[in-house]
């Protein structure tokens, strides 16, 4: 029988990994599904690399586990496991970047557990994302980094990383708005702040993000996983309200113009009370 991550770590003796015990729980579920898939991982911040040794072991058939850390020391780290690869540089520079895209193009589990800084977290997000794969997962871990000023952020700070990705839900929402911006227009002041930007395409494809205390998880998925799709009708009494059955089988559209055009009778209206 598998050991599951909590217990591997209770047994690592090599290197080592410095994780929140609620963080192992997490990962346990959310990877419980992928553990016998020959999947690629990207972990953006290493420190002493012992998380890399344990993700080969959690992952004994990935093909790629590849470790990023921007301090030249990690250079010394030697490894036995062939599926583990190290990149040292910072994340999100283009030479790292190429680096790392050079070992796998697509990564179906990145972790970025780099500096925590807002900047970094987030231009690492529009960088890495649109390499997962569909059904992949991105997790940015010490999220209560952002709640601090040294790390670029503070309570309620509109520019922290935390509120870039309260801000995806909006995004993940984006077929009931009722204006005419596309998703990126909300992420702007991000983008021109942080110097870095994400295709429309990219944000489509956000299937579901997760909050827990300090990370974020976001599931991708194809553009037509995500939609609302179509109203499902079932039953035969209908005597409340009848109309309801009509509505079955038909697909979710908003009317933009409809709203825009009640909205203005509103207003006009109260001129007339």
């Amino acid at each position: 029988m598998n050991k599951n991550l909590i217990e591997l770590y209770a047994e690592h003796k090599g290197k080592v990994s410095d994780k929140w015990s609620l963080y192992l729980e997490i990962y346990d579920r959310i990877f419980k599904d992928m553990r016998e898939d020959a999947l690629a991982l990207l972990e953006i911040g290493i420190q002493n690399g012992g998380s890399l040794e344990i993700w080969a072991r959690f992952f004994p058939l990935a093909n790629s586990i590849i470790g990023c850390d921007i301090n030249p020391k990690c250079l010394n780290l030697k490894y036995t496991e062939q599926s583990i690869e190290l990149i040292v540089g910072d994340a999100n520079e283009a030479a790292t970047y190429q680096a790392i895209l050079s070992i796998s193009n697509t990564f179906d589990i990145v972790i970025d557990d780099g500096s925590h800084r807002s900047s970094d977290i987030i231009k690492s997000f529009c960088l890495y994302f649109p390499s997962i794969n569909p059904g992949g997962l991105y997790i940015a871990e010490d999220l209560h980094c952002s709640y601090w000023a040294p790390f670029e952020g503070g309570l309620r700070d509109g520019l922290s990383s935390i509120e870039f990705f309260k801000r995806l839900v909006d995004i993940l929402n984006f077929e009931h708005w009722t204006t005419r911006e596309q998703r990126a227009d909300s992420l702007q002041s991000f983008f021109d702040k942080y110097g870095c930007t994400i295709t429309e395409e990219d944000l489509s494809s956000i299937h579901s993000i997760e909050f827990i205390n300090s990370m974020c998880i976001i599931r991708k998925k194809s553009m037509q996983h995500n939609a609302l799709g179509k109203r499902i009708v079932v039953g035969s009494d209908a005597s409340i309200v009848s109309e309801v059955v009509a509505l079955n089988n038909l697909p979710y559209k908003l009317d933009l113009n409809l709203i825009e055009k009640q909205s203005f009778f509103k207003r006009l209206m109260k001129y007339f009370r």
